[in-house]
């Protein structure tokens, strides 16, 4: 049995498989409940992000249906997940200012979004299409389209005239050594296991720059709940079962591995235990701020990849080298003044899909990273 379609040609049925899916496909597969409770966990902790969430998917996948993009991609939530990121950095985030030119340049943003989005994936998919697409593979674009047009937005706005970043913080006051210029660490914060456990769940909740460990407790049981829910369509998908797995698509839908919960709460504190151990600044740590790019790159690599103890364990170090991408991405953009958003996801899993095609004991998802 194939990856399923959502397109019904019930405009209400339809208009519910694209708006849910496109917010599943944040964490990267589609399952109308994951996109409720992902939905519902965003906005306990904030009305207007989640109002954002849903006017950018929607704006996305209006934008492809006017474009003449093919429809099945659309109910599939393909050009929802990053317009919702890059409505949401924009507008919701806590990277501007929350106005009407922030407001005006999320919607904007959104819309193009959907052009970067299939823009990215024919280069990804067909720059390393070698032999026909029998024989070929490919890498996907991931969250690609979202950062690189988010990016350019944030950096041309800081030429222009209107009122969108906020000033930024004065330096903390740092007490000096006696007879030296260094300064004293001073360190108040004790590390618990149930302070640990508030900053993982923050990291999930932070792919889409919430800060609330409620939304990550959401985010959990979205991701675990992932069945797809995939419609009856005569002729077409007839008997397909209710509880096919949206996680394990890529490799078998009918896998009763629902883990992708568990994958974004091991990845999270991965990134989290990697920060304490490296002494990133503690703030950040219990905001979320060092896990969320892990969450996704755990789920990436252990759904588009056929989980075995191979991948799991190759999953594991792509997380724990991502713990060190975020830092240096955070400096390199940081001289611009920009956020390292999902760059440090997208970098570290184009890496390790790429390397899938060397390695014969890991095996490759459909008609990814190898034939």
């Amino acid at each position: 049995m194939a990856i399923p379609t959502f397109s019904t040609g019930d405009p209400i049925l339809d208009f519910f498989y694209t708006l849910f899916n496109g917010i599943a496909e944040v964490p990267l597969f589609s399952s109308p409940i994951t996109g409720i409770l992902i939905l519902a966990g965003v906005f306990i902790a904030s009305r207007k992000a989640g109002a954002m969430m849903v006017l950018s998917g929607l704006i996305g996948a209006g934008v492809a249906i006017l474009a003449g993009a093919p429809y099945d991609l659309v109910t599939f939530g393909l050009f929802g997940y990053n317009s919702i990121l890059t409505g949401m950095a924009f507008w919701s985030g806590p990277f501007v200012k929350a106005n009407r030119a922030t407001f005006a340049i999320s919607v904007f943003g959104a819309a193009i979004t959907a052009f970067s989005w299939m823009a990215f994936s024919h280069l990804m998919g067909d720059m390393f299409l070698l032999g026909g697409p029998a024989e070929g593979w490919a890498i996907p674009g991931f969250t690609s389209s979202f950062i690189f047009t988010t990016w350019a937005l944030m950096y041309a706005s800081k030429r222009f005239g209107h009122d969108i970043w906020p000033e930024p913080p004065p330096p903390p006051k740092e007490e000096l050594r006696p007879e030296s210029d260094k300064p004293v660490q001073v360190e108040s914060f004790k590390w618990t296991a149930k302070e640990f456990i508030i900053a993982t769940l923050k990291g999930v909740s932070q792919v889409t720059f919430v800060e609330n460990w409620k939304t990550g407790v959401f985010w959990v049981v979205g991701l675990t709940l992932a069945f797809e829910l995939a419609p009856v369509i005569d002729g077409v998908q007839e008997g397909r079962p209710w509880w096919t797995n949206g996680y394990t698509a890529q490799w078998d839908e009918f896998s009763p591995l629902y883990l992708a919960g568990v994958m974004a709460l091991v990845g999270s504190g991965i990134g989290v235990a990697m920060a304490i151990l490296t002494k990133l600044p503690t703030a950040e740590i219990r905001l979320g701020l060092h896990g969320f790019n892990q969450v996704l790159v755990m789920i990436a690599l252990t759904s588009f990849i056929p989980l075995t103890p191979q991948s799991f364990i190759m999953a594991v170090f792509a997380a724990i080298g991502c713990s060190f991408v975020m830092p240096a991405l955070q400096r390199f953009f940081g001289i611009w003044g920009l956020p390292a958003l999902t760059g440090p996801f997208v970098l570290t899993a184009w890496v390790f899909m790429l390397a899938v095609a060397g390695f014969q004991n890991i095996p490759a998802g459909i008609g990814w990273s190898r034939p």
